[in-house]
């Protein structure tokens, strides 16, 4: 059995290195992404500060995955003790993994079968509460975007468009402050879930009992390494956007991508997809902003490249990095270990 487990093991890994592999290469050279983007680029080498705020974006790749590890380490504490080397490489991997499935669920699945005593659909919901936490504040920024930008497209000069907006303000300040007290809380979901389910909840007390691990000090941490990561890869965009020469300031840059990422959450993507569906979107976005009919195609063009070029630093290039981890992947094992 354990000689048969070992081939399987072999094979999904071998699989899903294959596809994530072809799907790359899909991407970057016979969709010409990286093609089209190099070609971009060249006609702003020469601005100065170029080479500057390149490196600092490329400096901020590591901050921005190392952020996400530890706060993966963390939360993974609970069930299995692993250093922030382990928790790094299985982030990569979970990257990989999730560049053909949509809505990321790949990051799940790379993640967990790289611990070695956890129980996996424990760790998964423990990871997927890290994934909310980062929902979360997506959904916190792309809200003060709105509220920023609505009076751009609202008349508020007009007494009832005023009276409307500041329900709105009311409205969504209420949301995101019940928001956040419901995620500090999370733990009482096991307590929701036991009085829901009644007598059933035996079958599910192993996996529903993972919520009541974290207190309202851990989730804040979590909720505070995800807004931490978010502030890194916006502001990797407004580097982006700067040095492609967009004419936008940094506070107007950091509302716009926050509507951007608000977008994206709402469209369901694969990984992949999202290279085009971010171009689409940002340019939907700065179109807005600056009136479609001042978008010049060459202002388009070096939006839908820092787009891009985002997709290309944060996803594409650590997907490459996590397939030299796929085969410490381990789908099959002995499950006789758990913490709790």
């Amino acid at each position: 059995m354990a000689k048969l487990n070992k081939t399987y093991n072999f094979l999904i890994r071998t699989g899903i290195l294959l596809i994530t592999l072809y799907y790359l290469y899909e991407q970057l050279f016979k969709k010409h992404n990286l093609h089209d983007f190099l070609g971009n680029i060249q006609g702003v080498v020469n601005f100065k500060g170029f080479w500057f705020f390149l490196l600092l974006t490329l400096l901020l790749i590591p901050v921005n995955l190392l952020l996400e590890s530890y706060k993966w380490q963390l939360l993974m504490a609970k069930m299995e003790k692993i250093n922030l080397w382990q928790a790094f490489k299985a982030v990569l991997t979970g990257i990989s993994v999730s560049m053909f499935l949509p809505n990321r669920m790949g990051d799940y699945l790379g993640r967990v079968f790289v611990l070695k005593k956890a129980d996996r659909l424990q760790a998964t919901l423990s990871t997927v509460l890290g994934s909310v936490a980062q929902l979360l504040t997506t959904l916190l920024f792309g809200a003060g975007s709105l509220i920023i930008l609505l009076p751009r497209w609202l008349n508020t000069s007009n007494s009832l468009n005023q009276w409307a907006y500041a329900g709105l303000i009311f409205g969504i300040v209420l949301l995101a402050l019940l928001m956040v007290f419901s995620f500090l809380n999370f733990s009482v979901f096991t307590y929701v879930l036991q009085k829901l389910s009644g007598r059933a909840y035996n079958k599910i007390a192993h996996y529903a009992v993972v919520f009541s691990w974290y207190d309202m000090k851990e989730l804040l941490q979590v909720l505070l390494i995800s807004i931490l990561r978010y502030l890194v890869f916006s502001f990797q965009f407004y580097l982006l956007l700067h040095l492609l020469k967009v004419p936008v300031n940094y506070f107007h840059a950091m509302v716009l991508i926050g509507l951007i990422y608000l977008l994206m959450t709402i469209i369901p993507t694969v990984a992949l997809s999202e290279i085009g569906v971010r171009g689409s979107v940002s340019l939907y976005v700065f179109g807005l902003f600056f009136g479609s009919s001042v978008l010049s195609e060459s202002l388009s063009q070096q939006i839908v490249t820092a787009s891009s070029a985002l997709w290309l630093f944060n996803l594409a290039l650590p997907a490459l990095l996590g397939v030299f981890f796929i085969y410490r992947l381990n789908f099959f094992r002995n499950m006789q270990n758990h913490v709790h």
